[in-house]
């Protein structure tokens, strides 16, 4: 009996130690977009763009980053 329920114990937990597993081998990866030209005929250079953020703050840091570059420092904008 208390081998029975030992085996099953140990099956879960390889089970569940395989899913994690899995999930992290599907991870977003960069991806390659093409050069093109668009509809002015301008050339578009080829470029990686990153996968998008699966962090529970990301949007929250970007809005933060977002903040800060445009009330800061070199990139801020001009009062006319």
């Amino acid at each position: 009996m208390k081998i029975k329920f030992l085996f099953i114990v140990l099956a879960v937990l390889f089970v569940s130690a395989c899913d994690n597993n899995s999930e992290s081998g599907s991870a977003r990866k960069p991806v390659y977009v093409k050069p093109s030209i668009d509809y002015k005929g301008k050339f578009r250079k080829g470029y990686v763009r990153m996968p998008v953020s699966t962090k529970k703050n990301a949007i929250k840091s970007q809005n933060r980053s977002r903040y800060y570059y445009q009330t800061r420092g070199k990139y801020r904008r001009k009062k006319n």
